[in-house]
C-alpha cells in the first residue's frame, strides 16, 4: 500500500513548533506584602532626604556666613610685625590671658530702675571695654618697662554672653534697633579691640565659647548639639572676618560649649558656666562638684586640667582644688534692674587678667574694673 507521508511531516513540523509545555503561571503576590516593602522603601527615603537636609541645612549655614561676611564687612588695615626686643638672660617670659565674658552688648540698663546704682548702654558698653583693653595693656608695658618680663604670646578667652540675646524679652530693652544689629556692632567693637591688643602683642590667639543668653530663639533651652548655633559665635564670625588682614590675631570657634588649649604647658579649661547647678540660689557648691566631676574624668584618660575659666555668675571670684584654680569672671554690664531689686546685688563691672609662667603655673591675678574711681 501506498504510505501517506504528508500526515507525519506535518505531524513532526506541529511539535517542533509547540516545543515544551509552558510553566505553570506563579501566584499572585500578596498584597499586603507589597505595600509594607512599599512603605518601608519611603521611610527609608523620607529619613535619607531629612539626614541631607539637616546637613545641608547646618553645614552650610556657616560658610554662607562666612562668605556673606567677607563681602560686607570692612576688613581692618594690616600692622607691621612687631619687634621682640632680645632676651637679657634674666627677664620671665610668660603668656598673658585675657578673660572676657558676660558683656552683654546692646542692652539698657536704666539708671532710674536701678536707683542710680549702675547704668548701662551701648555708648557705656564701649567705654568699658576700651578701659579693660588699655588696662591690660597698661600692666604688660608696666612689667615690661622694668626689663624683668616679655609677654610674647596673649590668650583671649572669649567665653559667652557677648550679647543678651533674644531670651527674657531683652531685644526689647537694647539701644540697637533689634538682636542683629547688636551683633554687628559687637563684632565690629571686638574686632577693634582684638586690633588694638595685636599692637602690643606679638601672637594674639583667640578662642570663643558661647554663653547662654546667644541662642537663637526657637531654642527654648540650651541645646548640647548645637554649640555654635549662637549669636555669641555671630559676634566672633564678624571679628575674625574683620581682621583677615592682621595675621598675628587667630581667632579660633570649636564646635562646643568648652574647650581645653595650652598655656606654657598648662591645661585651661574654658567654658561658660551655665551648665553648673547652683544650690539654694549659690553656684559655688555646684562649681566644686563640676570641678570634682570634671578632674576625675580627666584623670581617668591621663589629663590634668590646670585652670578652669568660668563666666555666667557676673561674680569675679577664684577657688581652689588640688592641682589647679578655677577662676570665675565678673561682667561688663554690672548690676541690672533684676539683680539690684530682687537680689540686692551689683558686682561692679570687671574682667579677669592672669600670668601664665611654664614652671609655677598662674603667677598673677589682676582683676581689671571697667570703671575707674
Amino acid at each position: 500500500p501506498k504510505r501517506d507521508w504528508s500526515s507525519d511531516v506535518c505531524s513532526s513540523d506541529l511539535s517542533a513548533r509547540e516545543g515544551p509545555a509552558p510553566a505553570p503561571a506563579p501566584p499572585p503576590p500578596d498584597p499586603i506584602e507589597v505595600e509594607q516593602e512599599r512603605q518601608e522603601r519611603l521611610r527609608a527615603l523620607r529619613a535619607e532626604r531629612e539626614a541631607l537636609r539637616d546637613v545641608a541645612n547646618e553645614k552650610s549655614l556657616r560658610a554662607t556666613l562666612e562668605a556673606l561676611f567677607r563681602d560686607i564687612v570692612a576688613q581692618v588695615p594690616s600692622l607691621p610685625p612687631i619687634a621682640v626686643p632680645p632676651g637679657k638672660g634674666t627677664e620671665t617670659r610668660e603668656t598673658l590671658l585675657l578673660h572676657l565674658s558676660d558683656w552683654h552688648y546692646g542692652e539698657i540698663v536704666d539708671g532710674q530702675g536701678t536707683r542710680g546704682v549702675n547704668a548701662y548702654n551701648t555708648e557705656i558698653a564701649r567705654r568699658r571695654v576700651s578701659t579693660i583693653v588699655q588696662s591690660a595693656i597698661g600692666i604688660a608695658e608696666k612689667m615690661r618697662a622694668g626689663g624683668g618680663w616679655a609677654f610674647p604670646r596673649l590668650v583671649v578667652a572669649l567665653n559667652g554672653d557677648l550679647v543678651s540675646g533674644t531670651i527674657h524679652e531683652l531685644e526689647r530693652h537694647s539701644d540697637p534697633k533689634n538682636i542683629v544689629w547688636s551683633v554687628y556692632e559687637c563684632g565690629l567693637l571686638l574686632a577693634e579691640s582684638l586690633r588694638v591688643l595685636a599692637e602690643h602683642f606679638p601672637q594674639v590667639h583667640v578662642f570663643c565659647t558661647s554663653g547662654n543668653h546667644g541662642r537663637l530663639p526657637d531654642a527654648r533651652r540650651m541645646q548640647s548639639k548645637d554649640p555654635t548655633r549662637n549669636w555669641d559665635t555671630l559676634v566672633a564670625l564678624i571679628a575674625k572676618t574683620a581682621l583677615q588682614s592682621v595675621p598675628t590675631v587667630l581667632l579660633e570657634i570649636p564646635n562646643s560649649y568648652a574647650v581645653a588649649y595650652e598655656c606654657e604647658g598648662v591645661t585651661v579649661l574654658q567654658t561658660h558656666g551655665h551648665d553648673v547647678k547652683s544650690w539654694g540660689g549659690i553656684p559655688w557648691y555646684g562649681i566644686s562638684r563640676f570641678l570634682g566631676n570634671y578632674n576625675g574624668l580627666e584623670a581617668a584618660r591621663g589629663g590634668r586640667i590646670g585652670v578652669y575659666l568660668f563666666g555666667h555668675f557676673h561674680s569675679q571670684t577664684n577657688i581652689t582644688y588640688p592641682g589647679g584654680e578655677a577662676f570665675v569672671n565678673g561682667s561688663l554690664i554690672g548690676g541690672t534692674e533684676w539683680t539690684i531689686n530682687a537680689l540686692g546685688r551689683s558686682d561692679r563691672p570687671c574682667q579677669m587678667m592672669l600670668a601664665i609662667h611654664p614652671e609655677h603655673g598662674v603667677t598673677h591675678r589682676w582683676p581689671i574694673y571697667a570703671e575707674i574711681g
